[in-house]
Formats: C-alpha cells, structure tokens, sequence
C-alpha cells in the first residue's frame, strides 16, 4: 500500500493484494526512527545528552570502547559489530543483552567507520533505559506511542526490544512518526535543532564499511542520520530527502521540499523493493511540485 502526506493532510493512500492501511507489519531497520525519537526525547528533556559517553551509564563498561558516545551509537560509528546473537532472543533482558555486546570485540576504533546494523542501538536503547529509570515498553508507550496516538505500533511483549529491528507499524502511524522529521510537527516531540540533528550527516566522513543501501546501484555512497539515510541532498548539503527502510520491504521517507510524509508498503526482499520505491518517490515528485517560499 502507499499513503502519501503533505502538510498533515492525505493526498493519496491506496491499498493493493489484500493490505489495509489499518494493518500492522514488521517494519526491520525502519524501527530505527522511531528508536531513534524516542531516545531524543531524553536528549530534549536532558536527560542524556549525545555526547554521553556509554560508560558513564553502563556498569562495566570497558575500557576499549569509553570513546563511544550516545551519538556514535544512533549515527552507526561506534565500532561495534553490526549484530550480536542476543538480539535474536526475546527471553533475555535489554540490560543483559548490551552487556553482551559490551564484551564483543570492536571491528573498528570508535569513530572509524560507518557500520549499519542493531548492536549499537541495542546499547543506545538501555542508556535510554538507565538515563530515565524506565523500561523500553514504557518510554516507548509514554514518550512516542501516547503523544502521537499509536495503537498499532510496538515491540510486543519481551524484555529484550530489538531496538533497532524489532518494531511493528502500519502506514497511517509511522506516517506521524515521519511528520516528526518536518517543521511545525504537532506534537513537536524533540525540537528543531535535534530534529536537524536526525536528518543531517553523522557520520564524520567515516568509511561506509556496512551500509543498508552498499548493493544498490547509485546508492552506494548515501550516508546517514540518526535512524535515517540521507537519499536527495542539495547543494548546499542540506537533506532534501531522507528515507528509513526495512529489511520485509516496509519504506519512509520525508520529502523535506515538498513537506510531505510518504509510506510504501511492500511484501518482498529489499533489494526487489529498491526500485520500486525509487520509482515510486520519483512519480510523487513529478506529481507534487515544490511550494512556493
């Protein structure tokens, strides 16, 4: 299905081979926006700050890894390694699991390289845990879910969130989720200057060792945000469009000209889904021209 929004209004939205918009989907690494916003409502609210350092929350931390900074983790340059087998099991703990990740061997120094994968936000999402005394499920449903009317969207029922994969959404919801990328959000739930933090370049030049898009051609050099990859930039090196995709074939994207909100729905391998969005996004740019200023 496809629902496309501009300035809060639906100007296309159709459902084809039996989904409906109401239908709640694995969304894969598009889970990482939404990780993503509610982890920088703490960072808003200060209660962790980007520049936090990993160790100065987790206990045991070690020494090869104290560079890593919240920051790192959400831009995907920490060093850790893209997995870890305990984000695979749902009857461990978020806190056992980053502490398993805290004894895996880095694969770069810190800083290094831009590796796409869950073990970083895996860690990312028990600071979040530790910075406000609460559980995952609870700032999920309290700083993301209840603010923006979510019913459908959520991890399920286990300790151990995968917080960078493990989401389920439908198209209307992640759609608010997505507005939160754009000014004049309503609820604005992290603020404008995180909000351009989200969609601008963090990755500090860092070899892209492991990206999401490494096998798409032309794609192959985009790089990333916070729980985003920047897909259209200007000249200026401003964002134009940033898109956050799932491994099942589930797509987001902001158009930041247009300030429109697009959800693509599709049931299929990533790289079958690739062209299909591209064309996609391509036919609503054709269709919807940039406002005046």
């Amino acid at each position: 299905m496809l629902r496309v929004e501009q300035d809060d209004a639906v100007i296309f939205e159709r459902a084809y081979g039996g989904y409906t918009t109401a239908d709640a989907v694995p969304i894969g690494s598009a889970t990482k926006l939404l990780s993503t916003l509610v982890i920088l409502t703490l960072v808003k609210d200060g209660l962790l700050q980007l520049d936090t350092p990993a160790g100065t929350l987790l206990p045991g931390w070690p020494k090869d890894k104290a560079g890593i900074t919240l920051r790192m983790l959400l831009a995907q340059t920490s060093g850790l390694p893209a997995r870890s087998d305990c984000l695979e099991s749902r009857s461990t703990t978020l806190a056992a699991c980053a502490q398993e990740i805290a004894r895996t061997p880095l694969r770069v120094p810190p800083g290094k390289a831009f590796i796409d994968g869950g073990a970083g936000f895996q860690v990312a999402g028990r600071m979040a845990e530790l910075a406000s005394g609460q559980p995952w499920a609870l700032l999920m449903q309290t700083r993301l879910m209840d603010p923006l009317g979510l019913r459908s969207t959520g991890f399920g029922r286990t300790d151990n969130p995968r917080i960078a994969g493990g989401a389920q959404a439908n198209a209307v919801e992640y759609a608010r989720a997505l507005r939160q990328l754009l000014p004049g959000a309503r609820p604005d739930l992290i603020g404008s200057s995180l909000r351009e933090a989200v969609v601008a370049d963090q990755s500090g030049g860092a070899p892209l060792q492991q990206s999401a898009f490494g096998l798409a051609p032309g794609r192959e050099a985009l790089r990333a945000g916070f729980g985003v990859y920047r897909d259209r930039v200007g000249t200026d090196g401003r964002a134009l469009e940033v898109v956050s995709q799932g491994v099942f074939g589930f797509t987001g994207w902001v158009d930041t000209e247009r300030r429109l909100v697009g959800v693509l729905v599709v049931r299929g391998k990533v790289a079958e889904v690739w062209p299909v969005e591209q064309r996609v996004r391509e036919l609503v740019r054709r269709a919807i021209p940039v406002p005046a200023r």
